[in-house]
């Protein structure tokens, strides 16, 4: 499944080789979708638009396991203002904790 998503062909495309940590990473969100599912009857997951394809894959993966009901939801990526992505793996993260982010940072 993971080789029909565009963004993976585009990859392989151009000789940029998979990490064994990158090709993994599906299957891992995807099973741990279904054990949400399993032990805490979450039906949704909401992610950035970069997460589809692992959010389609829990779904996918819950619906045949289980035969659950489950939704995913993607939004478009937040950025900054130069227009790089803005999220905890890329220093930028917008925390709603003021012992993660200071009320003064959050406003700037």
């Amino acid at each position: 499944r993971m080789l029909s998503f565009e963004s993976v062909k585009q990859r392989l495309g151009r000789e940029q080789p998979l990490s064994f940590l990158e090709f993994n990473y599906m299957l891992l969100q995807a099973y741990d979708f279904l054990e949400l599912y399993r032990r805490e009857g979450v039906e949704l997951q909401l992610g950035g638009s970069d997460q589809w394809g692992n959010i389609v894959s829990g779904v996918e993966l819950t619906r045949r396991v289980e035969q659950g009901k489950v939704i995913g939801l993607t939004a478009p990526l937040l950025q900054t203002a130069d227009g790089r992505k803005m999220g905890k793996t890329a220093a930028g993260a917008v925390w709603l904790s003021p012992e993660k982010l200071s009320p003064f940072d959050y406003w700037q």
